[in-house]
């Protein structure tokens, strides 16, 4: 009959048949919202990354680039220029130039510490890991003030551990700080400026030849040369401190 309620299945049927048309209209309107949201948030990113290489140039991150790698390549050339003499003043003659063999075998024994560098990368972060490089190498550079010829064992196992952490902590805070892009041509430009700053080397070591303990003054000087690199640092961490993204440190 005309006038008889619709049976309970019947009614089931059409509020399925709503509720599934509710559950699509909802879709359908969230959908674009989602999509906008997740677009007006990219991935971050350190705030140097993308800029002109002529902005980046004018950054302290360059700066401080420039200036810690210039100094520090300087300090290794002259004591890798200059050990073979100081063995030789120290009595290395006489042990038919073991300890000169020594170290020139202790140069590339640097690369079983890469796992200890990025694990001081990654949990404590560029400044600590410069710092310690700095440290290092007024280990090595003390070393080679005593004029001790069986200390100079240790010096060498500090000093091939100072260019392992030098080298890797530089090329990582390039590639961190610019970018994939530039980094490559502001290595260039650091590497030339690096390369007219070795040419003081010849001079400093003329300078001291012909002198009376001609080393202590040599590397007496390298000891001066690592103190703006450690100034530079403290100023690194303020910055980072202000921009933990810049840092490489996990958090």
């Amino acid at each position: 009959p005309l006038g008889e309620a619709p049976a309970p299945e019947v009614m089931g049927a059409r509020e399925a048949v709503a509720e599934g048309a509710q559950r699509a209209a909802d879709v359908k309107t969230s959908g674009p919202e989602i999509a906008v949201e997740e677009v007006a948030t990219p991935r971050q990113r350190p705030a140097l990354h993308g800029l002109p290489l002529r902005r980046q140039l004018m950054t302290f991150e360059f700066a401080f680039s420039i200036s810690f790698l210039c100094t520090q390549l300087f300090r290794s050339n002259v004591y890798l220029g200059t050990n073979k003499e100081l063995l030789r003043d120290l009595g290395d003659a006489s042990t038919g130039y073991a300890y000169t063999q020594f170290f020139a075998a202790s140069l590339p024994a640097s690369a079983i510490i890469f796992p200890v560098i990025n694990m001081c990368l990654e949990h404590r972060g560029f400044a600590d890991t410069f710092m310690l490089t700095v440290g290092l190498g007024v280990v090595w550079n003390a070393v080679a003030l005593v004029r001790n010829l069986p200390f100079q064992l240790l010096g060498f196992a500090v000093f091939t551990n100072f260019r392992a952490f030098l080298y890797c902590a530089h090329f990582v805070f390039l590639t961190h700080t610019f970018g994939s892009r530039t980094s490559g041509r502001i290595q260039g430009t650091i590497s030339l400026l690096a390369a007219c700053v070795n040419f003081l080397i010849w001079p400093c070591t003329m300078v001291v030849d012909g002198l009376e303990n001609r080393f202590t003054y040599l590397y007496g000087f390298l000891m001066l040369v690592s103190i703006p690199p450690g100034v530079m640092v403290l100023l690194l961490r303020r910055r980072l401190s202000n921009t933990p993204l810049a840092d490489c440190r996990r958090v």
